[in-house]
């Protein structure tokens, strides 16, 4: 039962480190994401008929 509980607490700690990684990514990829500049698909240019 002690056992269970170790691994309880264990995956508990595991799941808030990774959350904290995922979280610190996401914020890290939010900032660089407005850092960049906005790119412009080039327009398609039409086809003159022949």
């Amino acid at each position: 039962m002690v056992d269970a509980e170790k691994q309880a607490v264990d995956v508990r700690k595991n799941m808030a480190r990774l959350r904290e990684l995922r979280e610190a990514k996401a914020a890290a990829d939010a900032t660089l994401q407005a850092s960049s500049p906005v790119t412009i698909p080039a327009k398609r240019k039409k086809k003159l008929p022949q």
